[in-house]
């Protein structure tokens, strides 16, 4: 939850979002047995969560934002993570 809350907070400068979020990704890479498509399984806990948090505020918007926002970050760790052995 705090790569996600740092991904959000970089959003506005996506030079340093990309650059962060990559780096996470790649650095998953270490852990014996991860696989890119675990990333995924934070998604609905994610969005539950949010949900939780905002209670009434949770709007349809809210929700179409959110899920874009974690679909964007979830994309982003992947690369990082498919990219870390790649030549640059």
């Amino acid at each position: 939850m705090e790569t996600i809350d740092e991904a959000i907070r970089t959003l506005d400068n996506i030079d340093s979002f990309l650059e962060y979020v990559h780096q996470v990704g790649a650095s998953h890479r270490k852990v014996q047995g991860f696989k890119a498509e675990y990333f995924w399984k934070i998604e609905a806990p994610f969005l539950a969560a949010v949900k939780q948090t905002l209670g009434d505020r949770y709007t349809e918007n809210v929700e179409a934002i959110y899920h874009i926002t974690i679909k964007f970050i979830l994309e982003t760790l992947v690369k990082g993570y498919n990219n870390a052995n790649s030549p640059a």
